[in-house]
Parts: structure tokens; sequence; C-alpha cells
């Protein structure tokens, strides 16, 4: 690191000649101008933030990373000066798993390019937030900043970090932390941390889109509501129908769009001709599930008559609920017991009394698909056509 700090020390003096304002230099004397010598802080406490990929591109995880030097701290929370605070707002390399890996941080960290470029071991820029309360806006510093607190106050002076490089080492349980960083008060900000992390992660688990454990059978669905929505997919060419048909336990309550109560439910979104009377119930054949593009999206040409509509992965409330889904519902909300249906097929036979007779072959999204089938009669009686 020494060699490190040699190099730093020459680039920030480059640096102070052309970056910094005028007035807040020293004044030039006859063999140059003279740089204060930048004093190394020492932070005894570190606290490790993991955000994740917030920018969702895969590109960079963000870490927020706060060091403190020993201060008592005020029955608010607040660190009480004088002492020093160092935010820093790194971008490690990707996570897959998004697991907090602290693995990952060990590198040299430099600014962003600009303020779009969240490539590994880069750090964000310091930038000033508002909050506005009854009394007053309220300033936070946001990104990477240093800040100094004087003796006896809680209120810290930020400056807003815009270069210098920062090297994390480390590894296991044990790590260590040293740089120089500069903002716009154009001083060197030189110090050193080493120690324990124990990172807090940000990253919500996410939310699976079946919880099956094993293959289930809905023979007892035996009652059943059907809705006309038209040109759903909005193609404007009368190429097709939409259906949405609930098939639910009795006590699952289907008098109106969104059912209630509580009992197992499925819901399926069939394509039919677009020339066929919802008033008919639904024309038998086979509907087949699609198969959705990377981006959920369907092929245009696969939109046609008898197909059914697979799932709309990790959405699980109106308005954005959509596809086909198995539900157990308990007083109207969803309960513990779902899934995402993605494949399989759905046939109906027609009676002549009006019933619709299905049989369901149909696999839910787990990475093992299991299998949702079923063996069921509506009889005319049971079906609600809003």
């Amino acid at each position: 690191m020494k060699q490190l700090f040699t190099f730093l020390s020459t680039l920030f003096f480059a640096f102070f000649l052309w970056a910094c304002d005028s007035t807040q230099v020293e004044t030039p004397q006859e063999d140059g101008f003279i740089e204060r010598e930048a004093e190394v802080v020492t932070f005894t406490n570190a606290e490790a933030y993991y955000i994740g990929d917030d920018i969702g591109e895969g590109v960079s995880d963000c870490w927020l990373l706060k060091f403190y030097t020993d201060m008592e701290i005020d029955p608010a929370g607040n660190p009480i000066g004088p002492g020093q605070v160092l935010q820093l707002m790194v971008n490690a390399p990707y996570d897959a798993q998004q697991s907090a890996a602290l693995s990952l941080l060990p590198g040299i960290y430099t600014a962003q390019p600009n303020s779009t470029n969240f490539a590994p071991h880069t750090f964000v820029d310091g930038y000033l937030n508002y909050i506005d309360l009854p009394d007053g806006r309220l300033e936070l510093a946001e990104g990477t900043f240093w800040g100094e607190l004087a003796e006896g106050e809680t209120t810290i002076r930020y400056d807003l970090v815009d270069d210098g490089a920062v090297e994390i080492g480390g590894g296991g349980d044990w790590y260590a932390t040293e740089g120089i960083v500069v903002g716009k008060w154009c001083r060197k900000h030189r110090f050193e941390w080493s120690g324990k992390l124990n990172p807090t992660s940000y990253v919500e688990p996410e939310v699976p889109n079946s919880t099956l454990t094993s293959n289930i059978r809905l023979d007892h669905l035996h009652y059943a509501q059907l809705q006309d929505r038209g040109d759903y997919f909005a193609l404007r060419d009368q190429s097709y129908r939409s259906l949405l048909l609930f098939l639910a336990t009795e006590s699952v309550d289907l008098s109106s769009t969104r059912p209630a109560g509580s009992g197992e439910m499925l819901r399926l979104e069939l394509l039919v001709p677009w020339e066929w009377n919802v008033a008919e119930g639904i024309p038998a054949g086979s509907y087949p599930m699609l198969t959705r593009n990377a981006d959920t999206s369907f092929d245009r040409e696969d939109i046609a008559p008898y197909v059914a509509i697979p799932g709309l992965p990790h959405q699980f409330a109106y308005p954005y609920w959509s596809g086909s889904w198995y539900v157990e519902l308990s007083e109207g909300k969803w309960s513990n017991n779902y899934a995402r249906i993605d494949g399989g097929q759905v046939t109906i036979e027609r009676a002549e009394d009006g019933s619709h007779h299905l049989y369901l072959e149909l696999h839910d999204s787990s990475s093992t698909p299991y299998t949702i089938s079923a063996d069921i009669t509506i009889p005319s009686e049971n079906l609600t056509i809003l």
C-alpha cells in the first residue's frame, strides 16, 4: 500500500492544480504551491450494508460501507463530535445469488467515469438529498462522502467525494480498508480501518412462483365462473377471443370478478375463436399452454385460438395477476399454497346438457415441475358467466 499512496499523492497533486477552486488552495509561493499533508484517520467502527443489484442489470452489486472514529452517542443515536465519518457506496462484482457475499468486496475502487456507469470496482460520487420537514428542509448526504463533527456537535459537515482510490482487502471474518478520497473541499482525506464486518442485507428474499412440494389433484372443483375479455392482447385483428375461467370449490365466492371466500381455485386463461359467443360457455377442444419468451412475452403468431396462457412470473396481486395459476384462498387472500402454471394442457368436452367436462394435466413453474391434474364436470347450473 505504500506504493499505492505514493502514486496517489502524485496523482492528487496534479488534480489539485486544475480541479480546485482557486479560493481554496494555498497561496502560491516562489517555489510553487505548498500542499498540506493529509493526516491518516484511523476509523474504529464499521458497518456494511448489502443493497444488491439495485439497478437490475446484473452488472454489479451496491454496498454501503460506513466508518466512524470513536465518538459518544446521544440518546437519539447521533454521534457527538469531535470525530470523522466516511460512507463509501461501492459497486462490487455482481453476485447472481444476491447473498451479501463479503468475499466479492476486496479490490481497488475508483470513482465512476460517469453517473450511468456502474462497473465493478467503482464508487458512486457523493450528492445531496433533501427531506422536507414541517420546520424546514433537511439536507442529507448520499453516495460517497466524508463527514466531520466539531467538538460537542451532532451536525455533520459533509464533503461530497468525487475522486480518489480505496483498497479493500482481507477475507473470512477479517477485512481492512485504506485509501485517499477527495471531494468538494479540494482536500485529501486519508484513512484506514481493519476489523470484522457483519453485513446487513437489504435484499428482500425472492418470493417463489410456486410453493408446491408434491403433485396435486383437483377433482373437487365443481364450480366455475367465465369472463369474456375480448381482444386482451390488443392485436386489433379479431384473430382470437380471450376467456378467463375460474374453477373453484363451493366455499369460494364466484359472484364477482374477484373471487372471495376460502378454498382452492384454478385460474385459467383460454383463447378461443373471435366469433365465439361466451354465453355458450367454452368451445370443446384441446388448449396447450403457450411458452413465454425470456422476457415473458409471446411471439405474435402464437396468440391464436385453442391455446392456454401460462402464469405471468412474479405477479401475485391485482391488477397485475395474469395467466394461469393455482391458488388456495383464505378469506379472499392468498394462502401460502399456490403455484404459477407454466405448462401442460387443458382439454374440454361438451355434453348435450350444456355441461363442461375438463381434463387437466398442468405443470407448475418449479425447477422440477409438479403436476396439477383434474377430471372435472361442471354442470351448467354451476357455471356463472359475467
